[in-house]
């Protein structure tokens, strides 16, 4: 793969984190994040500090958008160092924006987000 291959792979990896949180599209995100992702980061003044699972359920609380309705988000930038990549992210949903940073790995071809820590600009000032 050349470094552009990589990268659109990865930006393909982070659409698919992206519409399957917002859009309420499961297997979208179970695609993007490895099975033993673990996520971390203050949201709605609670830290939480959890695997990809209790990620998926704890979207089920929150309202999604129709597959296909417009959203905001934009991948700020991405730092690659041979199988490993950073991917700052920002994105509008759940009534708030966050700043997201997605740890990401190439194994067996195959980019995976294996972090994410994430800012919930609501929360500005809150420890």
């Amino acid at each position: 793969m050349t470094a552009d291959d990589d990268r659109k792979a990865i930006e393909a990896v982070v659409t698919d984190y992206l519409e399957g949180m917002i859009y309420g599209q499961t297997e979208r995100i179970e695609r993007a994040m490895h099975p033993l992702c673990m996520q971390a980061g203050h949201y709605r003044g609670n830290y939480e500090f959890f695997p990809r699972g209790d990620f998926i359920d704890s979207l089920k609380l929150e309202k999604m958008l129709e597959p296909g309705t417009p959203y905001r988000a934009a991948i700020v930038s991405v730092d690659m160092t041979g199988d490993v990549a950073v991917a700052k992210v920002t994105d509008d949903c759940f009534g708030t924006s966050f700043t997201d940073y997605l740890t990401l790995i190439r194994h067996e071809g195959r980019w995976q987000i294996v972090m994410k820590a994430f800012f919930d600009h609501a929360g500005e000032g809150r420890p």
